[in-house]
């Protein structure tokens, strides 16, 4: 089976990694880059809360 991670943004989805034929269970193999995609969406959540934060702050 191929198995493909990817990261659904507002605009795109972006390939964050692929494995093809992977046999048997392929959990031990895709779970770091889950983990990293978690990580990657928290970073972009307090960087967005910033901007907002910062847009904000500018206009008043």
């Amino acid at each position: 089976m191929d198995v493909t991670a990817r990261l659904g943004l507002a605009t795109t989805e972006v390939t964050l990694a692929t494995w093809p034929n992977l046999h048997g269970d392929w959990t031990p193999i895709v779970h770091p880059t889950l983990f990293e995609v978690a990580g990657l969406h928290a970073a972009l959540s307090v960087a967005t809360d910033a901007l907002n934060l910062a847009n904000r702050l500018a206009n008043a």
